[in-house]
Protein backbone atom coordinates (compact mmCIF):
# COMPACT_ATOMS: atom_id res chain seq x y z
CA UNK A 1 0.00 0.00 0.00
CA UNK A 2 1.38 3.31 -1.16
CA UNK A 3 1.25 6.50 0.50
CA UNK A 4 -1.20 7.83 -1.67
CA UNK A 5 -3.79 4.96 -0.77
CA UNK A 6 -2.65 5.24 3.20
CA UNK A 7 -3.82 8.98 2.69
CA UNK A 8 -7.01 7.99 1.13
CA UNK A 9 -8.47 5.37 3.09
CA UNK A 10 -7.04 7.45 6.56
CA UNK A 11 -9.25 10.29 5.19
CA UNK A 12 -12.13 7.69 4.26
CA UNK A 13 -12.02 6.53 7.72
CA UNK A 14 -12.40 10.17 9.23
CA UNK A 15 -14.88 10.83 6.86
CA UNK A 16 -16.95 7.68 7.91
CA UNK A 17 -16.65 8.76 11.60
CA UNK A 18 -17.64 12.06 11.48
CA UNK A 19 -21.00 11.29 9.41
CA UNK A 20 -21.68 8.52 11.83
CA UNK A 21 -20.80 11.32 14.74
CA UNK A 22 -23.36 13.63 13.16
CA UNK A 23 -26.16 11.15 12.71
CA UNK A 24 -25.64 9.80 16.07
CA UNK A 25 -25.95 13.68 17.58
CA UNK A 26 -29.27 14.33 14.88
CA UNK A 27 -30.64 10.94 16.56
CA UNK A 28 -30.16 12.38 19.91
CA UNK A 29 -31.11 15.51 20.09
CA UNK A 30 -34.71 14.31 19.43
CA UNK A 31 -36.17 17.09 16.79
CA UNK A 32 -39.95 17.62 17.22
CA UNK A 33 -41.58 19.52 14.01
CA UNK A 34 -42.81 22.94 15.91
CA UNK A 35 -44.69 24.11 12.22
CA UNK A 36 -46.86 20.70 11.90
CA UNK A 37 -49.61 21.35 9.29
CA UNK A 38 -47.93 23.81 7.79
CA UNK A 39 -46.62 24.19 4.30
CA UNK A 40 -43.47 24.02 2.90
CA UNK A 41 -43.03 27.25 2.04
CA UNK A 42 -43.49 28.26 5.22
CA UNK A 43 -41.10 25.85 7.01
CA UNK A 44 -38.39 27.05 4.87
CA UNK A 45 -39.26 31.07 5.44
CA UNK A 46 -38.98 30.09 9.27
CA UNK A 47 -35.59 28.40 8.96
CA UNK A 48 -33.89 31.29 6.87
CA UNK A 49 -35.66 33.79 9.54
CA UNK A 50 -34.59 32.14 12.70
CA UNK A 51 -31.05 30.49 11.09
CA UNK A 52 -29.91 33.15 8.41
CA UNK A 53 -26.76 33.52 10.21
CA UNK A 54 -25.49 29.92 9.91
CA UNK A 55 -27.05 29.62 6.49
CA UNK A 56 -24.74 33.34 5.26
CA UNK A 57 -21.26 31.38 7.54
CA UNK A 58 -22.18 28.32 4.98
CA UNK A 59 -21.84 30.44 1.96
CA UNK A 60 -19.19 32.29 2.48
CA UNK A 61 -17.32 28.88 3.44
CA UNK A 62 -18.21 27.29 0.35
CA UNK A 63 -16.88 30.40 -2.31
CA UNK A 64 -13.82 30.72 -0.16
CA UNK A 65 -13.68 26.58 -1.23
CA UNK A 66 -14.59 27.28 -4.43
CA UNK A 67 -12.00 30.20 -4.64
CA UNK A 68 -9.78 28.30 -3.07
CA UNK A 69 -9.99 25.25 -6.32
CA UNK A 70 -10.04 28.23 -8.71
CA UNK A 71 -6.25 29.20 -7.82
CA UNK A 72 -4.90 26.21 -7.64
CA UNK A 73 -6.14 24.97 -10.79
CA UNK A 74 -6.42 27.88 -13.09
CA UNK A 75 -3.83 29.74 -11.36
CA UNK A 76 -6.10 33.27 -10.67
CA UNK A 77 -5.39 35.37 -7.44
CA UNK A 78 -7.26 33.92 -4.31
CA UNK A 79 -8.48 37.43 -3.66
CA UNK A 80 -10.21 38.34 -6.36
CA UNK A 81 -11.70 34.75 -6.49
CA UNK A 82 -12.86 35.08 -3.59
CA UNK A 83 -14.80 38.31 -4.02
CA UNK A 84 -15.90 37.88 -7.15
CA UNK A 85 -17.28 34.36 -5.65
CA UNK A 86 -19.00 35.69 -2.91
CA UNK A 87 -20.34 39.06 -4.45
CA UNK A 88 -21.52 37.39 -7.60
CA UNK A 89 -22.39 33.58 -6.61
CA UNK A 90 -20.15 30.74 -7.11
CA UNK A 91 -21.45 30.06 -10.46
CA UNK A 92 -20.07 32.90 -11.58
CA UNK A 93 -16.45 31.71 -11.55
CA UNK A 94 -17.71 28.96 -14.06
CA UNK A 95 -16.84 31.49 -16.92
CA UNK A 96 -13.39 32.09 -15.34
CA UNK A 97 -10.96 30.01 -17.58
CA UNK A 98 -7.53 30.31 -17.71
CA UNK A 99 -5.89 32.16 -20.57
CA UNK A 100 -3.44 29.88 -21.66
CA UNK A 101 -3.84 27.18 -24.07
CA UNK A 102 -1.71 24.80 -22.04
CA UNK A 103 -2.97 24.79 -19.16
CA UNK A 104 -6.51 22.36 -18.60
Amino acid sequence: MNTEQKDKFISFVILLISVSLVIYGIGLAGFENPLTGSSFLKSLLNLSNQYFDFILIGYVFICLQIAGYYELKYHKDYLTMSIISILLTPLSLLFIRSSDPDSK
